[in-house]
């Protein structure tokens, strides 16, 4: 759940000697092959397009174009921490607020727990779930969520998968969370990945409460003139959407 999937569908006849290794065959009788295995989609899509150029030439001559695309931006990804294909998109701030709560108690958001599950619902997510936090190397944690989209907040509906990694401050005194978004069975869903980037930050000990920044970025994976327009949507809805979850925070905070 969250992860990217490149399906290879082959032409009807061809590659009967791997159909073992096939996820379905549809009703042309034509194998469909999944991959699930790259670090993100950005990467996949790479690997795939060079593939496709180098079609004609030999099996060592595609090894070396593979490694020519992806190895740069892989380790770029290793070193820096960044994950999922973030290195490659322009992320601006959009919503930046002071809560008057414990930076502890806001963690609680992205915990997997009962205020995580509460707010996300007033906000609009339902059938709203999230795997444990796991360790994918020191002070670096990854967790997968799914829900559905309300349609006060979607007209179309749809669904999300989504990826988060966090970790700590350099300071230690907050957290990132970086967030991949999927949709589906929304126009143009296919299109693109939404990136978000939570900052929180504790206020100094003298005052109480805590900080929180978020930045947006869009990953085009495909072509279309109603970039712009769906963009500017994208932005104004999110907006909306975080205020109403930080706002819900603060309530559930003083209601408890």
């Amino acid at each position: 759940m969250g992860s990217p999937i490149i399906v290879i569908t082959l032409r009807q006849g061809r590659g009967m000697d791997a159909r073992h290794g096939a996820k379905t065959t549809d009703d042309e009788g034509r194998l469909k092959f999944h991959f699930q295995s790259f670090v993100s989609f950005n990467v996949a899509n790479r690997t795939i397009m060079a593939l496709w150029k180098a079609r004609s030439l030999s099996p060592e001559q595609k090894v070396q174009i593979v490694e020519e695309e992806s190895e740069t931006k892989f380790l770029q990804t290793e070193e820096s921490g960044s994950f999922l294909g973030l290195e490659d998109v322009s992320m601006s701030e959009i919503y930046s607020y002071s809560l008057s709560v414990p930076i502890n108690f806001l963690s609680e958001l992205f915990g997997g727990g009962e205020l995580d599950r509460k707010v996300m619902e007033k906000a609009g997510c339902l059938t709203y779930s999230s795997t444990p936090w796991e360790s994918v190397k020191t002070d670096v944690y990854e967790r997968q969520l799914y829900y559905r989209f309300d349609k006060h907040v979607s007209r179309f509906g749809g669904e999300v998968t989504s990826t988060q990694q966090k970790y700590p401050l350099s300071d230690r005194k907050g957290w990132i969370v970086e967030d991949v978004m999927t949709l589906h069975g929304v126009p143009l869903g296919d299109f693109f990945n939404l990136h978000l980037r939570y900052q929180i930050e504790d206020f100094p000990s003298r005052l109480k409460g805590c900080h929180v920044r978020v930045s947006t970025g869009i990953a085009w994976l495909k072509s279309t003139r109603h970039q712009k327009r769906i963009s500017k949507n994208i932005i104004s809805s999110l907006k909306d959407r975080l205020k109403l979850i930080f706002n819900a925070v603060e309530k559930e905070f003083e209601n408890r």
